[in-house]
């Protein structure tokens, strides 16, 4: 299994083999995801002593998170299906990633929700339960709707100010972890499928849609 995300300032890379053996990366902010992911995956790879044609499944983060980190991850794994036709393929949703940190690590007893910065003062969330199940779809909320939220809020770590949010850090572990969970449970998705969450529009296409209304 190849997992991959690309959703946020670091990237996690994480690769399991069929025999057991594993390789861990994560590009910092300063990397440059686009030219770097394809050739870490290949460094990986060789690390394992396996053919990137080996990977059997991929698990990909598709949001929600950054519009270019999104579109690099997807783009990265649609790209290995297209040369790997019995590829599998596992959507990955950020905040049910974050969740699942929070109940393998026994952060929480109680129903809480994972949040992260859309900027702009609006947010991204998911409600969960105490043992992590979500409890309604990723949604897009204003600051007034952030302010409201009762539960334990969970965030990552830098992406929200407020002393009152319990921060947590998504390593490459993590992100395998949660990866080979979605593919014991079988959740695969068709290569058509495999699409970026992005839960609200670009900056563009924010700028047009006033535009037109205005219009």
């Amino acid at each position: 299994m190849l997992a991959i995300n690309t959703a946020f300032m670091t990237a996690n890379l994480a690769l399991k083999t069929s025999n057991g053996k594993t390789t861990y990366r994560e590009l910092d902010a300063h990397s440059k995801h686009s030219e770097n992911v394809l050739k870490t995956i290949d460094e990986m790879c060789q690390a394992c002593e396996i053919d990137v044609l080996d990977v059997k499944t991929v698990a990909v983060v598709v949001g929600p998170g950054s519009f270019t980190g999104l579109r690099i991850g997807t783009a990265i794994a649609k790209a290995l299906g297209c040369v790997n036709k019995k590829l599998k393929f596992i959507g990955l949703s950020s905040l049910e990633l974050m969740a699942n940190i929070v109940t393998e690590n026994k952060l929480c007893t109680e129903n809480f929700a994972c949040v992260l910065n859309a900027l702009s003062d609006l947010y991204f969330v998911a409600y969960f339960d105490k043992t992590g199940i979500k409890l309604q779809e990723e949604r897009m909320i204003d600051r007034r709707e952030y302010l409201s939220i009762t539960q334990p809020i969970f965030g990552l770590k830098g992406d929200l100010k407020d002393e009152n949010i319990n921060q947590i850090e998504i390593t490459s572990e993590d992100l395998l972890t949660f990866s080979e969970k979605q593919e014991n449970l079988e959740n695969f998705v068709s290569l058509d499928e495999l699409l970026p969450v992005y839960l609200r529009l670009s900056q563009a296409e924010d700028n047009l849609l006033k535009k037109s209304k205005k219009d």
